[in-house]
């Protein structure tokens, strides 16, 4: 038995008129109604799919658990931050190394 799938979008009178291709056989038939999403917009999630979804990440490595901050960090001071931010003396300017990586264009 093939399966006929057709989006539907489900309107406030929660009424849904359904035309069929003329290959669908005649006869009993059975209508199965999945939401996309959960009703606030976010796309659904099928029963037991995020946990399956989440050992399938962890097993193939592709998911973090342990965020936390090592014991032997040591915050930066302030100052060190400000650092970061700061361009050093004599760096060529950001639009030199813009315009090296695009090119002639």
């Amino acid at each position: 038995m093939e399966v006929i799938t057709i989006p539907v979008v489900v309107r406030a009178d929660r009424r849904l008129v359904i035309d069929l291709p003329h290959s669908t056989p005649l006869g009993p038939a059975e209508v199965v109604i999945r939401p996309r999403s959960n009703g606030s917009g976010q796309v659904a999630t099928p029963a037991g799919g995020r946990a399956a979804i989440r050992a399938e990440l962890l097993a193939a490595g592709f998911l973090t658990e342990d965020l936390a901050v090592p014991a032997e960090a040591i915050p930066l001071s302030a100052d060190e931050i400000a650092d970061i931010g700061r361009i050093p003396l004599g760096a060529r300017p950001s639009e030199d190394l813009i315009n090296e990586d695009r090119g002639l264009y």
